[in-house]
């Protein structure tokens, strides 16, 4: 049985009504095929949000492969391929088994049409109901409620991130609307750990989760973290529990100590079923690895830029909250370094509360991304920023946008390169290239 929850959902919220029965109805005929294979995974972690969601997975997965665990891991998008959206055991699947799980679908589901999206979350099913591990961390990709990974109805626990405006074609253009799609992961009698959230957000989850008998740990109320400026070591409290001079994230950015709380906050709501401690937190928050969060890049891109001290970083940022956090990273920096943001989206997602962000901040340079199927024109984004009075340099692309920072700036420069993961392949390209003669 397909677990459904049963509250209505006001029309008036979103643009978008999508059946949701008929999502998951779609997918039971094709994982029934296949022996339901999402009925026969290790405990689940599902995690939501808009920001902060792949920060959570990785530093979760981190603790437990600390404490010996094996650990699945599932998340979206990819950057370079698809393998990276699947880890079994710690591993990234290998070719070999990501073909044969995928046709196996491909097989199952030739009287059941299928999104991407759900054809490859049952492939990541089947794969992880294949290979034995203590624990799978699972993480929506978009909104909660009718996506795919929230067909699994047996979960250890349920983490809903920071939540801010996106998708909005999908979800609905009110907070409310949006909570309410994330927030329909939880499942009663089972743990959900909440970051922080604007407060109509949170009404939202508190409202639902009383209704479903959910045990709720809160940001500010049941959990909280306190970070040291000088060192950037921090202390959590979890309820009674103090942990203090715990080390500093080995992902940067402020954003990243919330991410962390509530990441760390959710294996403990869930230690009794574990045996994890302090020193494998520790471990974990020095040693998580998750790319393109504050990136640096090294490669024939970065050495492009005159100065040996330069920068050159990459960040997943590409909505308002996202916007506000890199603005706020920028700020941080106490040097004298020249900011620039190089920004790229896809087609009708460049916003302007997305480039006010970065007014008297940086300086933003606009790039065609050419990774991004869809990709909004360079020339677009520079006269989105006109509209609001900020004047953005178009660019024909990334190569062409560090020219135009080298020729502009004779001082130490911090160049951050956002909007769209998919310049993260971009990125990537520059280090087959030989740009220097």
């Amino acid at each position: 049985m397909v677990y459904l929850p049963h509250w209505p959902i006001p029309s008036t919220l979103g643009k978008k009504q999508i059946d949701y029965e008929t999502v998951f109805e779609r997918m039971a005929i094709v994982l029934e095929k296949l022996g339901n294979p999402h009925q026969k995974l290790p405990p689940v972690i599902h995690v939501a949000g808009t920001n902060g969601k792949g920060s959570a997975t990785s530093l979760i997965a981190e603790i437990f492969t600390q404490a010996g665990y094996k650990t699945h891991i599932y998340t979206s998008p990819h950057l370079h391929n698809c393998n990276e959206r699947i880890v079994l055991a710690g591993e990234k699947i290998s070719d070999n088994f990501l073909y044969e799980i995928m046709e196996e679908t491909r097989i199952a589901a030739q009287e059941t049409p299928l999104t991407f999206m759900e054809s490859f979350t049952i492939g990541a099913f089947l794969a992880f109901s294949k290979i034995p591990a203590d624990v799978a961390i699972i993480e929506c990709g978009m909104g909660g409620r009718i996506d795919a990974t929230n067909i699994i109805e047996q979960k250890l626990a349920t983490l809903i991130m920071p939540i801010s405006f996106d998708h909005v074609e999908y979800l609905g253009n009110a907070i409310e609307r949006i909570a309410l799609e994330k927030a329909m992961i939880m499942r009663p009698q089972t743990p959900l750990i909440v970051a922080s959230q604007p407060q109509k957000a949170r009404e939202i989850i508190e409202i639902l989760a009383r209704d479903q008998n959910v045990k709720t740990y809160f940001y500010d109320e049941d959990f909280e973290v306190m970070m040291d400026e000088d060192s950037g070591e921090f202390d959590l409290r979890f309820e009674e529990q103090i942990f203090e001079n715990l080390p500093c994230p080995a992902l940067r950015g402020s954003h990243q100590y919330i991410n962390f709380a509530t990441a760390i906050s959710a294996v403990l709501a869930i230690r009794e079923k574990f045996k994890i401690d302090e020193n494998h937190i520790r471990q974990a928050i020095s040693k998580v690895y998750w790319p393109s969060r504050l990136e640096k890049i090294s490669n024939n891109l970065q050495k492009l830029l005159k100065n040996s001290e330069d920068e050159l970083l990459i960040d997943g940022a590409h909505n308002e909250a996202g916007a506000f956090a890199l603005a706020r990273f920028i700020t941080e920096q106490n040097d004298d370094k020249k900011n620039f943001i190089i920004c790229g989206f896809s087609r009708n997602k460049c916003k302007k509360e997305f480039l006010e962000k970065f007014r008297n901040v940086a300086e933003v340079i606009a790039v065609r991304v050419d990774g991004e199927p869809y990709p909004e024109s360079a020339e677009r984004i520079s006269e989105i920023g006109a509209e609001i009075g900020m004047e953005i340099f178009a660019a024909e692309d990334l190569l062409e946008a560090i020219y135009h920072i080298t020729k502009n700036s004779n001082q130490p420069c911090r160049v951050i390169i956002c909007g769209s993961l998919h310049l993260a392949r971009d990125v990537k390209k520059f280090s087959r290239m030989n740009l220097i003669n």
